[in-house]
């Protein structure tokens, strides 16, 4: 099967996979008697299509796990452990080339075909007994999942907006068709995504209410609230002060979500809906993305394979008595290391939800967004994350504190690649650190921030262009 814009339309694909809020197999045809008009033609094969939309995103090369452990292990917060077996090593070197994350490249195409063929079907779509509002929230969800598929792209494969909105994006791509797109600048994909999320917002039913198409509450489907909580974060990338703040304060103010307390922390990371979590992907065996041992329990624990650990840059942020200290475990065999325990599992290490938003984060954006001008209280918002883990109210706050809190904060949910480069801060990685490769240390601006575009797709788009420097 080729590739990315050479295999689409993607919805011969979707009904093979098992399909994650579903329990019943799709009787179908085979695939090549398929047509969009046939698959898409009932309101609830456009469930099913929708529902295996989300199927791409516990990917092993997306949140299932490399897209999280790469945003950490380069930017600083996590290391080769003394268990490594050659894993992540070029990652962790800034090797960048081709073939690592070529796979994300095209799981992320993958779920925007599949997004797309969702979002066309539904134009003048008419079931008897299916309400507007029914269909909206198919719409919604499918256009928060392009969103987010379009915002991790062209963060992998682009450099950030705050540097250079005109410079190489990635392909913006509505209809699925066999093509060759040219890639877009970084501000258009950014105008896409927010077209995309300010629509989701208006369509999408709130947490309370997604019975809508029949699914029971929980976070790993997309709602009002998460598209909120992505634009929250997409103006924070654009540098959009003001928007950045009135989004995150949606969610602050909104009763359904609340802080961990200091005594929930070290035990809430294995709940499923757990009161921060807006959005997450929500893992299970039965998913047709699910890693197995790949997956990202298994790499952040010494008892799996453990090849990945936090650093001691990381870990000397921490406070006495902050209880995000506690989050990580020790092997009796190798003192001196510690693992993330963010990912402890479910039914087993190897199952659980990555969270992709959540309400600390919400707190974190409207501070740095009022220190840079918007309106508000940073400090109030600095401190309420503060008191909820366990640390005395501080007095004053700056950019660098919520640099250093968001470090603290959002750890190995993988952010901090993604901090440095939008901040323009680059890496300093401390000597001690490198037991296995060499000390790297990567300034900003510099062509790596942008990963290359894989082989594949460069020989067989004519219109892609390679990033400066590969």
């Amino acid at each position: 099967m080729k590739k990315i814009f050479k295999y689409l339309p993607a919805i011969f694909l979707m009904f093979s996979l098992i399909i994650t809020s579903c329990e019943d197999e799709l009787e179908q045809l085979p695939p090549e008697q398929l047509s969009n008009e046939l698959s898409l033609g009932t309101y609830d094969n456009l469930v099913l299509a929708t529902n295996a939309t989300y199927t791409q995103l516990y990917a092993v090369n997306w949140y299932g796990r490399d897209f999280t452990v790469i945003a950490d292990l380069k930017g600083g917060n996590a290391k080769s452990s003394p268990l490594n077996s050659g894993r992540f090593q070029t990652e962790y070197n800034w090797a960048n080339s081709q073939s690592e994350s070529a796979g994300f490249f095209d799981n992320a195409y993958n779920l925007i075909a599949r997004a797309n063929n969702v979002i066309n079907a539904l134009v003048g779509f008419e079931e008897l007994g299916v309400t507007q509002a029914q269909l909206d929230q198919l719409d919604g969800e499918a256009k928060f999942l392009r969103a987010l598929a379009y915002f991790d792209l062209v963060r992998m494969y682009a450099q950030p907006y705050s540097y250079d909105p005109n410079s190489l994006g990635v392909p913006v791509v509505l209809v699925t068709e066999i093509a060759e797109p040219a890639r877009n600048t970084v501000a258009e994909v950014y105008t896409q995504i927010v077209a995309d999320l300010l629509e989701a917002e208006t369509k999408l039913a709130t947490l309370s209410t997604n019975g809508l198409r029949g699914e029971t509450d929980k976070v790993g489907l997309a709602t009002k609230e998460a598209a909120q909580a992505l634009l929250a974060k997409v103006y924070l990338y654009m540098e959009d002060w003001t928007n950045a703040a009135a989004y995150a304060s949606k969610l602050i103010s909104n009763s359904k979500y609340s802080l961990y307390t200091a005594a929930e922390y070290g035990t809430i990371w294995s709940t499923d809906g757990a009161s921060e979590v807006i959005f997450e992907v929500y893992g299970n065996q039965t998913q047709t993305g699910w890693g197995g041992f790949d997956e990202i329990g298994y790499i952040y624990d010494p008892g799996g394979y453990g090849d990945v650990c936090a650093s001691n840059q990381l870990l000397s942020l921490y406070e006495a008595g902050d209880v995000r200290a506690n989050v990580f475990k020790t092997d009796a065999g190798y003192p001196g290391y510690s693992w993330p325990n963010k990912y402890p599992g479910k039914e087993e290490l190897r199952v659980n939800n990555i969270v992709v938003l959540r309400l600390a984060e919400m707190y974190l954006i409207r501070a740095e967004a009022v220190l840079n001008g918007a309106s508000g209280n940073a400090l109030n918002d600095y401190n309420a994350i503060r008191s909820n883990r366990g640390l005395a109210a501080a007095t004053t706050v700056t950019l660098n504190n919520i640099y250093d809190e968001r470090r603290r904060e959002l750890c190995f949910e993988g952010n901090q690649l993604w901090d440095l480069s939008r901040t323009g801060r680059g890496l300093d990685r401390d000597p001690a650190e490198t037991n296995i490769a060499g000390d790297i240390d990567i300034p900003f601006p510099d062509y790596r921030w942008a990963m290359p575009i894989d082989a594949f797709e460069m020989d067989n788009n004519s219109n892609m262009v390679q990033n400066p420097g590969y």
